[in-house]
């Protein structure tokens, strides 16, 4: 649950956004904290993958997360000496496994985008991403999501629901037009950071069950990061704020 900045007796009256459509959101979101938000976040998380029959827990992993905004994340999976690392830039994604690169592909980020970049990048660029994910932006309404009033932006195939009172992301939803598949993202326990925020529980769902919950365990934006940590190489580079 997002812990507003505004009392809860106005939510009421400031609640209600004028967005006419998702252009009109994404410059609302980007317009609010422009200056103020951060740039560099350092995260470990835990992350517990449910088991295939979505019964029970499969697994549990420790990543920890070197964010550079926008657009660029590198992830290192515990234990960080075996070298298993995922790297997001340049709107592609880069797997290395024991330090050698195993594949490269191009894809979108919409948990980067829409919970992050959107603040810290032009609000062109943000719109741009939106179109290539078929993010239908012509179509925005009103919805309410755990006692707070949303923009929900695109259709019912794409879409993705924005506070109106903080401006921040809480739900993505996005259907598999093959199969019909549903997967929803969902962003909660909202921590204020920096002149931002940052949602410390990301619940992935897939036609309506949990998949992976990751929980935010250490976060901080007070880091400078090197930057060779952020060029897919094979050599064994770590992020240097880990301390373990």
């Amino acid at each position: 649950m997002i812990r507003s900045l505004i009392p809860l007796a106005v939510v009421a009256v400031v609640a209600v956004g004028a967005a006419q459509s998702g252009e009109d959101v994404v410059r609302e979101m980007h317009d609010r904290y422009v200056g103020q938000w951060y740039e560099n976040l350092a995260l470990i998380q835990t992350v517990t993958y449910s088991s295939a029959e979505g019964e029970g827990v499969d697994s549990v992993r420790v990543w920890y997360e070197s964010i550079q905004l926008p657009g660029t994340v590198r992830s290192d999976i515990a234990p960080i000496d075996r070298g298993d690392t995922q790297m997001y830039k340049d709107d592609s994604w880069h797997v290395l496994e024991a330090d050698s690169l195993v594949r490269s592909f191009q894809g979108p980020h919409p948990v980067l985008l829409l919970g992050f970049d959107v603040y810290a990048q032009p609000v062109d660029e943000t719109l741009e991403r939106l179109r290539r994910l078929n993010v239908d932006l012509s179509q925005v309404r009103s919805d309410e999501w755990e006692g707070s009033v949303t923009y929900v932006v695109g259709d019912e195939s794409r879409q993705f629901w924005v506070d109106k009172q903080d401006l921040l992301l809480r739900r993505l939803i996005f259907v598999n037009p093959n199969t019909g598949s549903t997967r929803e993202i969902r962003f909660e326990a909202y921590e204020p950071l920096g002149g931002g925020w940052i949602a410390t529980e990301l619940v992935f769902m897939r036609d309506g069950r949990v998949d992976v919950f990751e929980h935010y365990d250490y976060w901080t934006i007070d880091v400078q990061f090197e930057p060779s940590l952020f060029e897919v190489t094979a050599d064994r580079t770590r992020p240097t704020w880990v301390k373990n």
